[in-house]
């Protein structure tokens, strides 16, 4: 026969039990938001800047953009490594697609956007 004392060890022992498991719970749900989080500001600057680089195509514009505007610092600190952009552009005909990739962790993104450009002038050139 259990004697009261032990029983009362083995409901606390549960107790504790749950309270350092939802503890831990909470803090690799917390770490996997801001990770999730920092992902997609990541690829939503890649959209801007595609569409920034389309902006500029419309326009007949020869603007090249700042290499400073190609990074970004996501919420950390200015004296962190930030993360950098490459953009790339092709052309067929009127269509132009641009492609914008970035490294984090070393694992290369790659955001690809096609859009089709038309210019009173005819076809568009690759001056920029």
């Amino acid at each position: 026969m259990l004697k009261d004392t032990e029983r009362g060890f083995m409901f606390l022992s549960a107790i504790f039990l749950t309270l350092i498991v939802s503890i831990m719970a909470t803090i690799i749900l917390n770490a996997n938001s801001k990770v999730q989080q920092r992902n997609s500001t990541l690829y939503f600057t890649a959209i801007n800047l595609a569409n920034e680089q389309f902006a500029i195509l419309e326009s007949g514009a020869n603007i090249n953009i700042p290499a400073e505007d190609l990074k970004s610092y996501n919420g950390m600190s200015e004296n962190s490594t930030p993360i950098e952009f490459k953009i790339s552009k092709s052309f067929n005909g009127s269509k132009v697609t641009v492609k914008v990739e970035w490294t984090v962790n070393g694992k290369t993104e790659i955001l690809e956007s096609t859009k089709t450009i038309y210019q009173t002038g005819g076809e568009i050139s690759n001056e920029n």
